[in-house]
């Protein structure tokens, strides 16, 4: 049966830009095959959107850092004390990642970066629509679980659903920086002992002209 789910997850990521899931290149499962549990996760959204059980919401905006929003949800959390942690929130419409702290609700949703200060207990696992349903009251956290649409972890460092994310190197990394400042440097060095050898093949030939003038003049 979780075959069949998955399969039918799969069209319908391709088929339906709602809820299309940008994981496929962002974390495990990339080469064009998700991970079961992601599957999974979009097979049940996509049934309670066509069942009825969600409602659509295509402009339901990304969180942000504003201090409503934080309040809203820690005001939200403070009513179900097993999920009233510190959490990271990972959307599989597009991949992005938030981090939240419910005891500085004025701090709001931080964007996952390098520089983040919230180390959280919690990784919540779901869609746009479902985390506005559920921040707007329409969808109890315990009934998401239930529904297959919202998966709490525990979080760890460098990891989605039990799997571990793929390296990201880019240009910020500083081993990356390094990397190409020392093959700049390469560079130029060649260059100099290219010009310095190209100097010393044009005067040597000149040297030796200027010479046997100088001897020729002298002899005569």
């Amino acid at each position: 049966m979780k075959a069949i789910l998955g399969t039918l997850a799969l069209l319908a990521v391709f088929s339906q830009p709602v809820t299309g899931c940008s994981l496929c290149t962002d974390f495990p499962g990339a080469s064009g095959t998700l991970s079961p549990r992601l599957l999974e996760i979009a097979s049940a959204i996509r049934h309670e959107l066509d069942s009825g059980g969600l409602e659509p919401n295509p402009a339901a905006p990304l969180p942000t850092s504003g201090r409503v929003l934080g309040y809203r949800m820690a005001s939200l959390l403070q009513r179900y004390p097993q999920w009233n942690e510190s959490l990271e929130l990972v959307l599989i419409d597009s991949g992005a990642r938030f981090r939240f702290d419910p005891h500085i609700p004025e701090s709001g949703f931080e964007a996952v970066s390098k520089k983040s200060e919230v180390r959280p207990a919690k990784q919540w696992v779901t869609g746009l629509e479902v985390f506005h349903a559920i921040l707007d009251g329409r969808m109890p956290i315990d009934t998401a679980e239930i529904r297959g649409v919202l998966v709490v972890d525990p979080w760890k460092e460098g990891e989605l659903l039990g799997e571990e994310l793929p390296a990201s190197p880019g240009p910020r990394d500083s081993g990356g920086v390094n990397g190409k400042e020392n093959v700049a440097e390469s560079g130029r060095a060649i260059t100099i002992v290219l010009v310095v050898v190209l100097v010393v093949l044009v005067a040597i030939p000149v040297l030796m002209v200027l010479g046997s003038r100088k001897r020729h003049v002298a002899s005569t």
